[in-house]
């Protein structure tokens, strides 16, 4: 009788009949696919428990203040009380040389003081105010008469309204730190909005001042030629 025999073959899995460096680098790429088909769920999740309310953006808007200022009895300047909120109000308005100012005299004391306020807020860094005359208006005159005001001064200018950087709930920053400081970024915007000399500047780009094409030329010249100027050499040591 005769028997024959059926040859063994080795069971293959499907990455045996590849080169090994193969299997190395498919087994790492498979691994990340499966581990990103989760990153989505993950993500989702963590958002939804972590997410802090969006960070309140800077706002320019248009500012026009007035106020009624009182003179001392002698004369001599403004009472301290106007003085002071005088002060608060130029501070709140930004800049003082983006503001645009205009006195306005109520009765012949604020009238003569009014040229020595205009000449006081441009020492201080102020455009010449606008003075105006006395004003018709009886109604205005009564109004000013019956609140003591001598002077009124209007400022208007485009004022930053910057957020309040706080911790979002301080009693959870210790336990959740992401969630309990908040969004970050506020200080860094309060700093850039602080150190704008042109509060547009934060919503517009403004053109190049022209620059001088021979001088920037001449420097690359010099430099592919090998003619290199020598820097100044200080020495501080010396009288």
């Amino acid at each position: 009788m005769t028997m024959q025999r059926t040859p063994i073959r080795p069971h293959l899995s499907p990455l045996s009949h590849l080169p090994h460096l193969s299997r190395t680098v498919l087994c790492p790429l498979l691994l990340a696919a499966l581990l990103g088909g989760c990153s989505a769920p993950l993500n989702s999740v963590r958002i939804e428990r972590l997410a802090s309310a969006p960070a309140a953006p800077n706002v320019i808007e248009p500012s026009a203040l007035a106020l009624g200022l009182r003179i001392s009895e002698d004369g001599s300047g403004l009472e301290p009380d106007s003085l002071a909120r005088l002060n608060r109000l130029l501070t709140e308005q930004g800049r003082l040389n983006a503001q645009t100012l205009v006195i306005t005299p109520l009765n012949e004391r604020g009238l003569q003081l009014a040229p020595r306020l205009a000449s006081a807020l441009v020492a201080a860094g102020a455009n010449m105010p606008q003075q105006h005359p006395l004003p018709a208006d009886a109604a205005r005159i009564d109004s000013a008469r019956a609140g003591g005001w001598d002077l009124e001064l209007q400022s208007a200018a485009l004022v930053l309204r910057v957020p309040a950087c706080a911790v979002a709930r301080p009693g959870d920053w210790m336990v959740q730190p992401f969630a309990g400081v908040g969004q970050l970024g506020c200080a860094n915007r309060a700093n850039i909005a602080a150190m704008t000399s042109d509060v547009r500047d934060l919503r517009r780009p403004r053109t190049l001042a022209a620059a001088d094409g021979r001088t920037a030329a001449g420097a690359v010249e010099r430099y592919q030629s090998g003619q290199l100027r020598e820097l100044i050499d200080i020495n501080f040591e010396e009288d």
